[in-house]
């Protein structure tokens, strides 16, 4: 069976957007009275380690790393909400200011779309925050629908938001094709039914991404032989 649609994620398979989570996230500790010592913890390669779980996941995660505590610690659940609330103040001011859409990104959507291929956007990143992103990268446009982490009941690696996106997209799982850039990605698309293709450019918690099955791992969107992939010509 043809691959029929296609559900692609955002951070770290559409845009770099490691530069807007460490600025939001130093703003939300410092507003939360981190030191600064405990703020500059929490860098680019804290972040790269952390991210892909959704922003209550990476907010606990940042306050722990800052602190020196374990995740589950009191102190750290009981400043979650006061810094879910920074972070979520910060964020809409700041998203996409620091962050870049990586290279073959625009024109691999345009090669899917001549294609007349339905695309849909499934991100663990606030829906809101993840419209207004493609909107502001110029990629909002290719996309038939845009689902976050508070689309549904549960986030990837679940596979309940593939699921619910494949509904929306009218196509079945075994013909839509994931496209990330993590095992988060791959665990999501295994457990839904779903093929998934991965970038070799984003964020799998280090861990090499070529370690991770998948219909092919690429460097760029756009040198993808989308015909051959979508007919599964190549396996």
């Amino acid at each position: 069976m043809p691959f029929q649609a296609a559900i692609i994620d955002l951070d770290g398979t559409m845009v770099d957007t490691l530069g807007d989570f460490v600025v939001v996230l130093q703003h939300t500790l410092t507003d939360v009275g981190c030191h600064p010592v405990e703020v500059a913890r929490v860098d680019r390669a804290f972040i790269e380690l952390t991210v892909g779980k959704g922003t209550e996941d990476l907010v606990r995660r940042s306050l722990a790393h800052a602190w020196g505590l374990l995740p589950d610690d009191a102190d750290v659940t009981g400043a979650l909400p006061q810094a879910l609330h920074h972070y979520h103040e910060h964020y809409p001011r700041l998203n996409g200011q620091h962050s870049e859409v990586f290279q073959g990104v625009p024109e691999g959507l345009r090669q899917l779309r001549d294609l007349g291929v339905p695309l849909a956007c499934l991100t663990n990143k606030p829906t809101a925050f993840a419209k207004q992103l493609l909107e502001r990268k110029g990629l909002l446009g290719y996309f038939d629908q845009v689902f976050g982490g508070d689309a549904f009941e549960r986030k990837k690696p679940d596979p309940l938001p593939l699921l619910k996106t494949c509904e929306a997209l009218g196509t079945a799982p075994a013909a839509t094709l994931m496209v990330g850039d993590s095992s988060n990605d791959a665990q999501a698309a295994r457990a839904a039914g779903c093929d998934i293709l991965l970038v070799t450019y984003g964020y799998n918690h280090g861990h090499p991404i070529q370690e991770v099955p998948a219909v092919a791992h690429v460097p760029r969107l756009d040198q993808v032989n989308w015909p051959a992939v979508l007919g599964r010509a190549n396996g």
